[in-house]
Formats: C-alpha cells, structure tokens, sequence
C-alpha cells in the first residue's frame, strides 16, 4: 500500500538517479510521486485557510494522474536504460524481469498491507494512540519500499544470471564444436600420413 512515506522515497530515489544517469524518465518518476507526496500531506489537514481546498483539490486531481503513469514512466525508463547500455541483451532482459517482478511483489505487498490495516486500524490502541498511528503508517509505507526493491532486484539479478549461463553454455558448446572438428582433422591428416607411408 503505497502512502505518503513510499511515494516521497522513491520520489527522491528517482530525482537523485534521473540526474546521476541522466536519463529523464527517471526524473519524470520523482515528479509523479511527489505530486502523490504533496497529495498525502494535504488530505491531513495541514494547509489550513480558505486556499485549503483549492489547493487539496489541485494535488488530489495531479496524483491521480500521477498513479496512471507511473509505470509507463518506469517501463520507458528500462527501454532507456537498454538503448544505451553496451550489453542491451542482458540489460534487456534485467530491467524487463525486474520490472515484473517488481510489479508483482507490489501488488503482493498492497493487498497484505490493506488486510493488516484493516485489522490494526480498527483496535482500540491504534485509534487511542496518535504515535501507534504514525508507527503504523510508517511501517505500512517501508513495508512497501522493501517489497518493491526486493522484488526488482530478485528479478534482475535473476535475468542476468540467466543470460550469462545461457551465454556460457553457448560457449562451451562452439568450444566442444570447435574441438571436435579439430579432432577430425587431426585424425584425416594421421591418415593421410600412413597412406603416404604405405
């Protein structure tokens, strides 16, 4: 369940790779999830006065559109990434799994994180208690972050693996090839040599 803390990490995450990488897809991220940021800060309250709700209503329509590109922004991210990247096979295949698997931890993690919630938000310590509330916020939020690195880094690093053995089996096949027609020579030319001899 993503919330204002998992929105304002990756927010900065991607701000700070989009301009190490210099790749504006990653930019275009950190701008969407701070719109979702600022969104969350204003549905507590905070902005106070009669700019309030304008103001509420403003970032409440921008992280709606937010949340639908996203991902787009994160898919076109990686096909960024593979376009530049000298091994575009391995970084293909790393940032597609990745992405995925990424996708699905998510989505794993936001329907066991609304069923928590809905059983800790109902007891009478989170609703008596403003700092079991923050702690439970809190934790929703990096329970969502590690569920979204862990599943793109499993899934990456399981791509690559993949293609690097698929690479090495490869080689030691044209290798084996390579062998076994060297043999063959050999054996033609040991031949010859007797046929000569006789």
């Amino acid at each position: 369940m993503p919330n204002g803390i998992s929105c304002a990490y990756f927010a900065a995450r991607n701000h700070i790779y989009g301009k190490k990488e210099h790749n504006l897809f990653k930019e275009g991220i950190a701008g969407a999830q701070t719109a979702r940021t600022i969104d969350t800060v204003a549905k507590t309250g905070v902005i106070k006065g009669p700019l309030a709700s304008p103001v509420a209503n403003i970032f409440d329509k921008a992280a709606a559109v937010a949340r639908k590109i996203v991902y787009p922004l994160i898919i076109a991210s990686g096909v960024y990434n593979t376009a530049i990247a000298e091994d575009k096979v391995k970084t293909g295949a790393s940032q597609a799994s990745g992405i995925a698997t990424m996708y699905a931890f998510e989505q794993i993690a936001e329907k066991g994180l609304k069923k928590i919630n809905n059983k800790l938000a109902n007891t009478k310590i989170v609703q008596n208690n403003k700092a079991a509330r923050i702690a439970l916020y809190i934790a929703k939020g990096l329970t969502f972050v590690a569920a979204s690195l862990s599943g793109y880094n499993l899934g990456s690093k399981s791509a690559e693996k993949i293609v690097d053995k698929a690479r090495d089996k490869k080689q030691v096949t044209s290798i084996e090839e390579k062998n076994i027609f060297s043999d063959k020579n050999n054996v033609e030319d040991e031949l010859f040599k007797e046929m000569k001899m006789l």
